[in-house]
């Protein structure tokens, strides 16, 4: 048996996760009750005839009044649905930049943190051989090949139909760097370390 106290903390925690993921929607049907009272709240302050002569008109013109009311209806309902429409496009676009932007900071940290542990190895010691050199350049060209074939990938990304596509493309993986998100966690600010743009010319 779940005690009170947490049932009632995970009925808040799923009606906070509710409010996040609906605010838009919260915040348009508020707008629109809210405009609804306040023009019936003028009207019944300065029009109190009105629903007595649209009672009458009703009466006399049912057709008319009836197909008018109906029009501002569904003109008020397409308006409605194109600003859904438009909130849900706009929202679907950041979520795929979002996850294209993680994956370009994913693979610029991972090709930092590889060529540090290429040639971290080698900076305390005194002398160096050439076979060391020769070793860390090899490792180093490795992990800059890595970087290459994650940012064609990047760069080459076919288009997918939905974000469960893409993150399944863009996962967080990478021959040498088998951490995943682990490694984002070294970023020191929320903007991104590369634009695509930044890539595409490297590689060029």
């Amino acid at each position: 048996m779940i005690p009170v106290p947490r049932f009632v903390i995970l009925r808040l925690i799923r009606i906070h996760e509710y409010l996040i993921q609906n605010y838009l929607k919260i915040l348009l049907f508020s707008a629109l009750a809210i405009a609804i009272t306040g023009m019936l709240q003028w009207i019944s302050l300065n029009q109190p005839n009105f629903l007595v002569r649209l009672n009458d008109n009703l009466k006399e013109f049912p057709l008319g009044v009836t197909f008018g009311i109906l029009t501002v209806v569904l003109i008020a309902t397409l308006l409605l649905y194109a600003l859904h429409l438009e909130s849900v496009e706009k929202s679907h676009f950041r979520s795929r930049n979002v996850i294209r932007t993680r994956y370009v900071d994913f693979i610029v940290l991972c090709l930092c943190a590889q060529v540090n542990d290429a040639t971290e190895r080698l900076l305390g010691q005194s002398t160096v051989t050439q076979d060391q050199l020769d070793a860390m350049h090899a490792e180093i060209e490795d992990c800059m090949e890595r970087f290459r074939e994650s940012a064609r990938k990047l760069l080459n990304a076919p288009p997918m139909a939905n974000l469960q596509e893409l993150e399944n493309y863009f996962r967080l993986t990478q021959p040498g760097c088998p951490v995943g998100e682990e490694i984002l966690k070294l970023k020191r600010s929320s903007k991104p370390l590369l634009s695509e743009q930044a890539i595409k010319e490297l590689l060029s």
